[in-house]
């Protein structure tokens, strides 16, 4: 399914169903599994990890099976949708993605991690294109919200790429808690993404890391 025919025929769901599938040009959104723990666990003990990530890791291989399995039980409930980054062709780990809805109606934040390999890739910026494909397709989000690590320029232009704008930058106050945040706050709305996707479908065929509206679904409740 290409295109805005795509559009059209994607299911709309109030909640994805287990064993759901996402589909970009060169990359899978699935939901994490108990085989992701090895690889979640590889992640977080490199090195350069603290750099790839917009929130908390869990730490040890003890954390890491709680964090999935948590993830699992949070999906069934639709309010926190975590799932694994993985390439299409060779199903090689690229990292995760954390979806989970607000108090406001309509809103979700977006957090995510890259394996430090790939922190820099057209596959990282692929990533969060696939995530707001996914939010504004088949969960008919109104606004995505996302953290930006504070001075992270690889992060910010990842998402000034998949369309995101800078709503509060780091330091400044957050209302909700009345204390400086910790990380700038972007926000992509429905109606910029859709205007994206019909600037990018008169495009030639996109390049990896720029792909909008190219994308199949299988979602097996």
């Amino acid at each position: 399914m290409n295109g805005p025919d795509a559009r059209a025929q994607t299911r709309r769901y109030t909640q994805l169903p287990r064993y759901f599938r996402w589909f970009s040009d060169h990359c899978v959104l699935r939901q994490l599994d108990d085989s992701d723990v090895a690889r979640v666990l590889d992640a977080v003990l490199h090195p350069a990890f603290e750099r790839c990530g917009t929130m908390a890791a869990p730490h040890g291989e003890t954390e890491v099976a709680q964090f999935v399995r948590s993830a699992q039980a949070d999906w069934q409930r639709g309010a926190r949708y975590a799932m694994a980054l993985v390439r299409k062709q060779t199903h090689e780990f690229v990292g995760w993605i954390e979806l989970y809805a607000t108090a406001e109606r309509g809103t979700w934040m977006l957090d995510w991690f890259v394996h430090p390999r790939f922190a820099d890739s057209g596959i990282a910026s692929e990533a969060l294109t696939a995530a707001a494909d996914l939010m504004f397709s088949a969960l008919d989000a109104q606004r995505l919200l996302a953290h930006c690590p504070r001075g992270h320029a690889g992060f910010e232009r990842l998402l000034n790429e998949a369309g995101f704008i800078e709503l509060a930058p780091a330091g400044s106050v957050d209302r909700g808690t009345g204390r400086p945040r910790p990380n700038a706050l972007h926000e992509l709305g429905r109606r910029d993404w859709l205007a994206m996707c019909r600037e990018r479908e008169a495009l030639p065929s996109p390049t990896i890391g720029a792909t909008f509206g190219r994308r199949m679904e299988l979602a097996l409740a």
